[in-house]
């Protein structure tokens, strides 16, 4: 690692722990966190060879961005905000990011938040524009469905749902940073609650509360890492070497590969809960993107 990555990465670091992990333990109203999660967001510039539109699929607001207007394939994606926030715009970076590299469409998915709309209601939109897309002409076998942190418990749910209803498949799934375990009870939440500059166990708990209303936390149906994962397609999983989440990634790794599911988890020493959203000043983060690219293509 170059001296210029290994300053930046601390400064990162440090930044995160002052402008986002420390509100993120508080008690702040959700209002209040998803304005922050907006602002944040604006420090990140979209990739300028990408185009941005606003659109709709089957009802469901989205974000549409492409490189090529005649691209075959498409990634559905489903943001992060612990379940109760987050948007098409703070992820606006990533989503251009994934466009610009691969060559494929993206819907990065205003699908709706908790506490306001708890589960099913996140997973009903998935499915419905899951659909949509097919109507549109894509094959399932060129769709691929993405997720950070939250929104992977959605696409994993949403692959869960179209196998129980015999519906096609889409090619993969690729995760980055997943909290698919509501109980919040492996040992990394504890192991790493220092360690990790960016996530607090508040705000996960917080957030999985208001999104499973009155399920149990270790219901399938809310936390899919006890789900049946059999039959499931191919899975990239992404997770920061120090998040409290890393357990989660490693055990979903564990079952599906255990379901038989053509699964590669990629542990990225030294880094944090969704930083390839770093793009533009580490390396570390371009070169997993570059890793994700090569997933949707193929």
């Amino acid at each position: 690692m170059s001296l210029k990555e290994t300053i930046a990465k601390k400064v990162v670091k440090a930044s995160l722990r002052v402008a986002f992990k420390l509100p993120s333990g508080l008690p702040i109203p959700v209002a209040f966190a998803r304005t922050g999660m907006e602002f944040g967001a604006k420090l990140f510039q979209p990739d300028g060879r990408v185009s941005i539109k606003k659109a709709t699929l089957a009802g469901v607001p989205c974000e549409y961005l492409y490189t090529h207007a005649d691209a075959k394939k498409v990634v559905l994606h489903f943001h992060g905000g612990a379940f109760f926030a987050g948007s098409a715009a703070t992820h606006r970076a990533m989503a251009s990011e994934l466009s610009a590299r691969s060559g494929a469409s993206v819907y990065m998915l205003d699908y709706r938040l908790a506490p306001e709309h708890p589960y099913p209601a996140a997973l009903d939109d998935g499915l419905a524009t899951y659909q949509a897309l097919l109507a549109l002409g894509y094959l399932p076998e060129n769709i691929i469905l993405g997720g950070d942190s939250g929104g992977c418990a959605h696409i994993l749910n949403l692959a869960i749902r179209l196998r129980e209803k015999r519906l096609a498949l889409p090619a993969g799934l690729f995760m980055i940073s997943p909290f698919v375990d509501l109980t919040l009870s492996a040992p990394s939440v504890s192991k790493y609650k220092h360690r990790d500059p960016m996530v607090t166990a508040y705000a996960l708990q917080r957030g999985a509360d208001g999104f499973r209303g009155a399920i149990a936390a270790d219901d399938a149906r809310v936390s899919p890492l006890f789900a049946d994962l059999t039959g499931l397609p191919k899975i990239l999983v992404q997770v920061g070497g120090e998040e409290i989440l890393l357990d989660d990634a490693l055990r979903l790794t564990e079952y599906g590969q255990a379901a038989g599911i053509d699964m590669d988890c990629q542990v990225y020493e030294g880094m944090w809960h969704n930083f390839q959203m770093f793009n533009q000043v580490l390396e570390t983060s371009s070169q997993a993107l570059d890793e994700i690219a090569r997933f949707i293509k193929y």
